[in-house]
């Protein structure tokens, strides 16, 4: 069953690509954006993370800790993010252990709709900011998920996307982390 807005996050403890750990149940007093993406290879994934990059200092400014989960390996992210320098938190999950938890669904169905939503234009964009080419790891099936935390823990946005590409808007984002 997919989680809901007001609910409780579900807690996790894991480490992020670098070793660190990440708790959840420690960032309470902090607003969290929580972003399942699905591979390091994945070029519309690059995208969005390119977007996000865009606005480090918006994140940083307001405390806001940035935890984005892949279905990659420890060093094919490492690989991804040779060039990429930024306060966010990268984590490896090629056992799916988080996306279990928090209800990330696989849909060969979602896919072909991305069709009708632009998947190819923003495949074609994302696959230009790669620095090589890349395979992708990962199922090919698994479309991404998006979650704000509010400093109690809770849920106050829980958006599963309707297709690969499917996103919060930037600006609704920020409106929802004031």
């Amino acid at each position: 069953m997919k989680l809901q807005v007001n609910q409780q996050a579900p807690v996790f403890t894991t480490h992020d690509v670098y070793g660190r750990e990440i708790a959840l149940q420690a960032l309470r007093g902090k607003k969290v954006y929580l972003s399942f993406e699905r591979n390091a290879g994945c070029p519309v994934c690059n995208l969005r993370i390119h977007e996000l990059l865009k606005h480090v200092d918006y994140f940083s400014t307001h405390q806001v800790a940035v935890l984005l989960v892949y279905e990659s390996t420890v060093e094919k992210m490492k690989d991804y993010l040779v060039d990429i320098r930024s306060p966010f938190h990268f984590i490896a999950d090629p056992e799916n252990t988080l996306y279990k938890q928090y209800q990330i669904e696989r849909s060969f169905l979602k896919i072909f709709k991305g069709l009708f939503y632009g998947l190819i234009g923003k495949a074609m964009a994302g696959k230009k900011l790669f620095r090589e080419p890349t395979t992708q790891d990962g199922h090919t099936s698994t479309i991404p998920g998006e979650f704000i935390i509010d400093e109690k823990g809770n849920l106050s946005t829980a958006h599963y996307g309707g297709y690969i590409g499917d996103n919060l808007v930037l600006d609704l984002v920020k409106e929802k982390l004031k």
